[in-house]
């Protein structure tokens, strides 16, 4: 096997950008399904446990698991990815950004902001906002603390980076964000007053935002060491036993279609993953085992 030059590698580039753009700029109906079913779901969980329907253990594990999904649908409206090319529905890519932000208790607001910062400095030690998760590596102490650190950082970058340079009507935004999803579980804690309600909203807020902050942030980039663009995210592969299990992922373990083409929604991940693969190899990019981090062949 020869190495490529870098006249075949562009033209290699270009192939696999003609195949991503077949996959860009449509109405993504399927997460405004999802949208709809992450809030009314976290709506009837809770109401659920309020009257005792659910037990405290079984409301804590849906909310996390909502939790976690919650975060795909803001991720998406963040890359303005549920309108597509239909500017005249840009309203709704916001509206379910807002929507499921309070759930996952990222403000959609800040969200954009620090995330765009992470796809342009990928990797880049002084410059990706995202860089703290190499810390994860430390061990599952590291993983709580570095977790929950991350979620501060994705609700003050906006105070921190962008409120001097922003207009009063975003920063109010951004403030009602903040609030909005601070209320809700400070009413809901009380109104219950119970020790359950606040393990079940806070416990189930920390295992839901700490798994999304391992497997979206820290698992793609460890180990956080390239910078160039078809090397610095990699795609974890499941064992074949895991395959069946592999849609709770939304896509998110082949994490380097997104980093490649953010513009692809997260369900056409592994459609193009499967179409630019041989042109992912042969850019060097990490295609690995998702638990032993061995070459995927």
């Amino acid at each position: 096997m020869y190495l490529l030059v870098s006249s075949e590698l562009k033209q290699l580039n270009i192939e696999a950008t003609v195949c991503a753009k077949q996959y860009m700029a449509r109405f993504a109906w399927p997460t405004v399904l999802l949208v709809l079913f992450v809030v009314s779901s976290f709506m009837l969980n809770l109401s659920l446990f309020q009257h005792g329907i659910l037990p405290s253990w079984l409301a804590l594990l849906n909310l996390s698991i909502l939790t976690y999904i919650a975060y795909t649908p803001l991720h998406e409206a963040v890359h303005g990815n549920i309108n597509g090319r239909y500017k005249g529905l840009k309203w709704l890519n916001q509206f379910c950004g807002f929507i499921v932000a309070p759930i996952i208790a990222i403000p959609f607001t800040s969200h954009r902001f620090e995330h765009m910062a992470h796809h342009g400095f990928t990797n880049q030690k002084d410059k990706d906002p995202d860089i703290i998760m190499q810390g994860m590596k430390n061990g599952p102490w590291a993983v709580v603390s570095i977790a929950i650190q991350f979620l501060w950082i994705q609700n003050t970058y906006f105070f921190k980076y962008q409120w001097s340079k922003q207009s009063i009507t975003m920063q109010m935004i951004y403030c009602i964000e903040v609030l909005v999803s601070l209320s809700w579980r400070v009413v809901f804690i009380v109104w219950m007053g119970t020790v359950s309600a606040l393990i079940v909203v806070i416990l189930g807020y920390l295992v839901g935002g700490i798994f999304t902050a391992y497997w979206f942030a820290y698992r793609p980039h460890y180990p956080y060491e390239d910078e160039q663009r078809y090397k610095n995210t990699a795609s974890l592969i499941m064992p074949k036993w895991m395959r069946p299990l592999e849609w709770f992922w939304f896509g998110q373990n082949l994490h380097s279609i997104h980093h490649l083409f953010p513009r692809i929604p997260f369900y056409f991940y592994h459609r193009v993953h499967r179409k630019i693969e041989p042109i992912m190899r042969a850019h060097g990019a990490s295609i690995i085992g998702i638990y032993n981090r061995k070459k995927n062949e």
